[in-house]
């Protein structure tokens, strides 16, 4: 008995052992065939198909097939996909799916294959979204963050000085404060296109950018998230909850009703929170509009407090199936090289997810730094297997509170009752 265990035990490691060597800590893919899932632009496309050649070339029994996809479709068609037993090996998913599609069991786990030796290649705010009760399950493609961006002229004209000798706000009061002055510019000349503090994500059709902005604010509010660690314990009753919705209120008195980017690029509105796609379109409109844009990481709500700005990050996932070892390879052969984030990203003027892509020529300057220091100071969008109905929770009260449909005696009591329902749903699943 003792030598079949041995014989077993050892052939067990032998497997093993190949399976690594297939995955993401070997030297090669091996033979098969790979479908993937990639967004459809051409742009976007790029630098699927110079890492599909160039693969393909170094393995030679490897063939690759891409399936152009709509962004926005992605995680509902890959659920379906599922369901049909039509899934592709690799897709291309928003990092706030990871863990509802690990949580199923529809996705490796990649350390299985040593993808997680290539830890200190990336970003750690953009490798650790990818971590789920001890495994990996996703390595990072491409990525954003928001900042504050500003009217350098328009809050010049608010306190009375010129562009370049404003004195930005360094904490909520001050952030507030100069709001007010902003919205005091007005006059019966602007009465049908009035000057704003700040424009908020209200409104139909920003629900993710809804609520991505509650999360920073909590963060900023010193709170730890609106779940718990493991994703299982709802915290929207929490005190830095509760004050980041007062927040979100008090501001939404100097916002515009609805998120209002282009009366922001008509030089209207003195701040918003957004990320880097948008830096060739404010170029643009600053100069066409006459008005000065400036970059800041995000204002912190008190003295050396956090200055937390919320993450958009796709990921790559490995579909658990017989090709699995395969096509974790090629995951990591395309996100770990500089050459093939760099084509992706600085089209569209996003973020690599490499330390080295990140050291590039491209990314140098002052306005690419703010990004690049605000993802020290990232916050991750939970990835809750009900992040979806959290999504729209979060959305509808962001709006309320910033179209003033929340007094503000109500506001805990509200928080309160968003905690209730997010725990039941937690409760249904857990």
């Amino acid at each position: 008995m003792k030598k079949l265990l041995s014989l077993l035990c050892a052939l067990v490691l032998s497997l093993a052992a190949a399976v690594s060597l297939a995955g993401c800590g070997g030297s090669g893919g091996g033979d098969g065939e790979l479908t993937i899932w990639w967004p459809g632009s051409t742009v976007e496309m790029q630098a699927i198909n110079q890492a599909k050649e160039d693969y393909e070339a170094e393995n030679p029994g490897v063939t690759i097939n891409i399936i152009g996809q709509s962004t926005p479709d992605f995680f509902n068609a890959y659920l379906l996909a599922m369901s049909g037993n039509s899934a592709p090996d690799i897709a291309y998913v928003d990092h706030v799916y990871v863990q509802t599609l690990a949580y199923y069991g529809y996705i490796a786990d990649l350390s299985q294959y040593g993808c997680d030796e290539l830890e200190s290649k990336f970003v750690p705010s953009l490798w650790e979204p990818n971590l789920y009760e001890g495994g990996l399950y996703g390595l990072p493609m491409s990525a954003n963050v928001l900042v504050t961006v500003y009217n350098k002229t328009l809050i010049a004209e608010a306190q009375n000085t010129t562009a370049d000798s404003i004195t930005l706000p360094e904490t909520y009061d001050e952030l507030l404060a100069l709001c007010a002055d902003i919205c005091d510019l007005n006059d019966s000349t602007t009465t049908n296109d009035p000057y704003y503090g700040i424009t908020l994500p209200s409104g139909t059709g920003n629900t993710s950018m809804a609520a991505m902005s509650y999360l920073a604010f909590v963060d900023r509010c010193g709170g730890d998230g609106i779940l718990s660690a493991d994703l299982k314990t709802a915290q929207l009753a929490s005190d830095a909850s509760k004050e980041a919705a007062h927040k979100l209120a008090e501001l939404g008195k100097y916002a515009p009703q609805t998120f209002s980017e282009a009366k922001f690029e008509s030089g209207k509105i003195g701040f918003i929170e957004m990320g880097p796609w948008k830096i060739a379109d404010y170029e643009k409109y600053s100069e066409q509009y006459e008005w000065e844009v400036g970059y800041t990481t995000a204002i912190p709500f008190e003295e050396n407090g956090s200055a937390g700005g919320t993450i958009g990050l796709y990921s790559l996932v490995v579909t658990n199936n017989a090709d699995s070892a395969l096509a974790a390879d090629f995951v990591s052969f395309i996100t770990a090289n500089d050459t093939y984030q760099l084509a992706f990203s600085t089209p569209q003027n996003l973020i690599p997810t490499t330390v080295t892509a990140l050291e590039d020529e491209f990314y140098s300057g002052d306005v690419w730094q703010v990004f690049i220091d605000q993802l020290d100071d990232a916050v991750v969008r939970p990835g809750s297997p009900i992040w979806t109905d959290i999504e729209t929770e979060l959305g509808t009260f962001l709006t309320n509170l910033v179209q003033q449909k929340v007094s503000s005696e109500e506001i805990d009591l509200e928080c309160t009752a968003l905690n209730n329902r997010i725990k039941l749903a937690l409760n249904d699943i857990y």
